[in-house]
This record gives C-alpha cells, structure tokens and sequence, in this order.
C-alpha cells in the first residue's frame, strides 16, 4: 500500500522538480546574459581608457618634438638648418615601433583626409570617423569590427586640432610649399589636421568574459541545485510521505475499519490540521455506522407508508382529473374571469402610480429647498414607484398577450427612429450607472411594415435589462441588421454585465424567472421582462435567443419577418 502511495504521489514531485528547473534554467540564462553584458561593458570600458592613455602618451611625444623644433632646427651660431625632424614624421615613426613590438596586434597610426603619403589614407572605420568629427563635432570615434583575419577587435580614432606651431606646415598661404616640399592646405588654429588610430585586439578579454560567466554560471547552478534539492527533500518528508500514509489511513476507513491507526503529527500545520479532521470524521462515521441499521428500518417502514400514501394519492388524482374533463367549459370562464380581473387590477394600480410618480416630479422642480432627508426619501419614492409601475405595465402585457386579444399593426417603420426612440428613454438610466451605450442600424436596413409600439416594447425590455445588469464603466451595444434573404430584421442587444450562468439559460424566457434569487434581491424585478419579450417576438412571428458567459456579459438576438417597403425609383416619381 504504502508503494501505491508513493506512485500516486510521484506526479506531484515530477511537477514540481519540472517546475524547479524550467525556473532554475530561466534565471541561469537570464543572469548569465546579464552577466555577461556587464562584463563586455566594463570591457569596452576598459579598452576606451588604454586606447585614451596610450594615444595621450603618443600625443606627448608629438608634442614634445613640436616643443623641441627650435632646438633641432637651429645650428648653435643660429643659423635655420631644417633637419627634416617634425612631429608628425616622428609620431608615425613611434607608431610603427609601437605596432612591430606588439607583433602586430596592436597597431597605431595616423591618417587624414587628402595624405600627403598613400599609407596614410584612412581605411573604412577611419573615414567613418572623419566623417563623424567634421560633421557631428566629436573628438573621438570607436567601435568593435572584424579584421581581416576574421578576428575581432576594437578601434578608437582620436582628432588631432592643430596649434600654432602646426601652421608652418599647414597654414596659408594655401598651395605654397612648406619647408618638407609639400603644399600647405591652408588651415588654421583649432581645424582638423588628422586623427590618430589605434587598433586593440579582443581575445584576450573576451576569453576572460567567457571564463568569468562560466564561472558565475557554475556557482549559480551549484546554488540552485543545492537549494532545490534541500526543498525536494522538505517537500518529501514533511508533505508527500504524510500525504501518502494518510491516503492509506482513510482507504481503510473507507473499507468500515474506522479504527485503523492515523499517521502521528510532524508534518507541516496544513497536513497536521488534514488529519485531525479525518479523525473527527471517522470518529463520526463510527457513531452513524452504529445506528445505521436502526435508521435503515425506520427508513424502509417510513417509504413504505409514502407508497401507500402515494397509491392513495394516484387513486385521488384519477378522480380528479375526471373532474377536470367534466369542467373544461368552467375552467375556462374562470381563466377569463381571473384575466379580467389581473387587467382590472392592473389598471387601478397604474393609475395612482402614475399620479405618484408626478407628484415627485412636481415636488422637485418647485424650486423649494429641501432637506437632505427629504430628498432622499423622495428619491427612493420615485426608484420604487417607477419599479412597480414597470411591473404593472409587464403584467397588463402579459395578459394582454396570453389572451390573444394583442392586435398587430402594420404600419410603415423606419428603424432608425425607432432606434433612436428606445435609446433616448434608456440613456438616463444608463448614464446614471455610467455605462456607454451606443446604436447602430445597418445602411442595408429597408423601411420596412411591422408594430412600432410592439418592437418598441421588445427593444425597451431588452436595452432596460442590458443597463440594469452592467455596472458602471461597461458597455451595451444595440445593433439593427437585415437578411434581404428571409426579409428578417435581426436586432441585436449586447453587454458586458453580469451574464447568465449556462445552466439557467433554458429557463430564462419563463415567467417570474430570474438568474437567480441575489440577482432579484440586488436588482429587483418581476421576472416578466424576458418572458414578455419571447412572447411578443413570437406574436410577431418571430424568435428570441441568448447567448451568455458569466462575468463576461450576454447577447440578446431578436428575430422578426418584416414586409419591405419599396421605396419608389425617381422615374416613377417623375411620372
């Protein structure tokens, strides 16, 4: 036994340890990206300030020769003696002591626009920026590229701006010769002279990148392997096995062994308090067991005396319909009698509603003042007269419609006011609940002859439950479409309120039927709305049908055959 617990409790830890490691895998993969872009970061960092040192320490000797052109260039009785000496010779010449004694993997040199010499015309990175210091005005320019080895590297460009002592070369006048042979550009203090490029190797770097994230990589699993494999095994002595015996507990209490041995305490609260109720419950199955025969008989004896009973009642129901046959004739002047007296009823009732509700309205626009109290308890005066008069007016229709005294008219209807009517008498309501409601009828939708006040009745009933069962911020939509097809009208009544629970839908259309008994007790009604709405579509020939989720809203589609109105050509109404 204790071997099938454990089988059956086996999926719950594959889960678990499944969980464990899509979760351990994710935070590996997320911290080591993480990991490792702060490492290229730093990296990048790292290069930036050596190529910045190193070509502050080249600039420094560029300088120094500048520094030093008066001494070199002048003989000791003062006589100018050009030596052929000049920074810019003696900085190319550093570089390329500096790129031989790398072995060529660093590599530093000077480049320009229009050289002098071939060699130092820029390379693509280098004429990138160039670019990017005449135009953009930045004084360095770098970047990660592929040499042509297929390796990568870094590359830094720094502008040079020339000085006072660089115009001897480069100044004006433009195209004279400058004491090297070369024609000067022109160019004055502060301008662009060139740019020196330094080109760093990344391997070395990117090997140690790599070696640290495998390493952090390697502690992180280390550490989540240990901390998951500590929790497995929490999880395995202190839940499953507890589980697993009280699995075992409660099968033999469900054999009728109410005395077999629980699992003692010692797992976690939850579990502790799991097996206290199994006992309490087996204590209590013990005590029903031992008076179970003893209600067994009496139960028996007692469905005996029902069968009698029910035999006797067959026997009177016999009876009674055979009196039912006698006095169909009666039964039916009694139902017109008790119509008669419901609309009877019903209009006396409407009258002094109507007479209420007036009264209100006149109080509160005499412009008096009055109190808060009064206010409300005015208010609450006009909500319930305004509710019982809706039910009254439910009910004259109702009886109206069963007793098929309801007249249909076929008058000219033009949906669009129709539409707008029923929108214009709900839109106080729903704008005091603050849902949105909007319309829309099809341009395909025809003039069309059917009952105004019926489909008026049916669109009013629908809109009227749509705004009463949406809280404020949803929405209800009414839709007017038209099937040429059939000549159908098809009207549409959409929210986003509460919805019907699926297994009250069939029942919806039933007179006094709600959702259920908290919705009639928070949003009050006679249950009619609904069964009236089925009955006068059906009056008119046509269908109603919902579709509802709870907590999503429901969708109200009503069905009517309609006769269209064809609407004359301008060559008939010419003639």
């Amino acid at each position: 036994m204790g071997k099938r617990g454990a089988r059956r409790a086996r999926p719950l830890v594959v889960r678990y340890i499944a969980l464990m490691t899509v979760v351990a895998v994710v935070l590996i993969a997320l911290f080591g990206e993480l990991s490792y872009r702060e490492q290229a970061r730093q990296m990048e960092e790292q290069m930036l300030a050596e190529a910045q040192v190193l070509e502050k320490s080249v600039r420094a000797t560029w300088d120094f020769i500048d520094f030093e052109q008066p001494n070199i260039n002048y003989d000791r009785d003062g006589t100018y003696n050009f030596k052929g000496l000049y920074c810019s010779l003696v900085g190319k010449s550093v570089g390329k002591l500096f790129t031989m004694s790398t072995d060529d993997q660093y590599e530093l040199r000077y480049t320009r626009l229009d050289p002098r010499n071939a060699l130092d015309a820029p390379d693509a990175f280098e004429q990138a920026a160039l670019d990017a210091f005449y135009n953009e005005g930045v004084a360095e320019y770098t970047g990660f590229v592929e040499n042509e080895e297929g390796k990568r590297e870094y590359r830094y460009v720094g502008a040079i701006y020339l000085t006072e002592s660089c115009l001897e070369c480069h100044g004006g006048p433009a195209g004279e010769l400058d004491v090297t042979g070369f024609p000067k550009e022109g160019l004055s203090v502060g301008d662009i002279g060139g740019a020196v490029s330094i080109s760093m190797p990344t391997d070395l770097y990117q090997a140690g990148i790599n070696r640290n994230t495998l390493l952090i990589i390697g502690f992180f699993v280390l550490f989540l392997t240990v901390t998951f494999g500590a929790s497995l095994l929490f999880f395995r002595r202190r839940v499953t096995e507890p589980l697993n015996n009280l699995e075992t507990a409660v099968e033999e209490v469900g054999r009728g062994n109410f005395q077999a041995p629980l699992p003692p305490e010692g797992g976690v609260r939850e579990i502790n308090d799991l097996t206290a109720g199994v006992k309490a419950m087996a204590g209590e199955l013990d005590a029903l067991y031992a008076t179970l025969e003893e209600k067994v008989d009496t139960r028996t004896r007692l469905y005996r005396e029902a069968n009698e009973m029910l035999e006797e009642q067959r026997a009177a129901l016999a009876r009674t319909n055979e009196l039912l046959e006698q006095s169909n004739d009666k039964l039916a002047q009694e139902n017109e009698y008790r119509t008669n007296i419901v609309a009877i009823l019903s209009h006396e009732l409407r009258t002094p509603l109507t007479s209420i509700l007036a009264f209100v309205d006149l109080w509160e626009t005499s412009g008096e003042q009055h109190s808060r109290e009064s206010r409300e308890c005015f208010d609450k005066i006009k909500a319930q007269s305004q509710v019982l008069l809706e039910m009254v007016n439910n009910v004259l229709d109702m009886v109206r419609v069963e007793s098929g005294v309801l007249e249909i008219a076929r008058d000219p209807v033009d949906m669009v006011d129709l539409a707008s009517t029923v929108v214009d008498g709900v839109a106080p309501l729903a704008q005091k609940k603050g849902v949105d409601l909007q319309f829309a009828v099809a341009p395909e939708v025809p003039l069309v002859r059917s009952d105004w006040t019926q489909l008026e009745k049916i669109l009013g009933n629908l809109l009227s439950n749509a705004v009463k069962f949406t809280d404020g911020g949803g929405r209800v939509d009414f839709l007017t479409g038209f099937e040429p097809e059939t000549a159908t009208l098809v009207l549409t009544v959409a929210d986003t309120g509460i919805g019907i629970a699926e297994d009250r839908l069939e029942g919806i259309f039933d007179r006094f039927v709600q959702a259920d008994a908290s919705i009639s007790r928070k949003y009050r009604g006679s249950g009619l709305g609904l069964s009236l709405v089925k009955k006068t579509a059906e009056a008119l020939g046509g269908t109603v049908s919902v579709e509802s989720c709870v907590g999503e809203g429901s969708t109200f589609t009503v069905r009517i055959p309609a006769e269209v109105i064809e609407e004359e050509s301008d060559e008939d109404s010419d003639c």
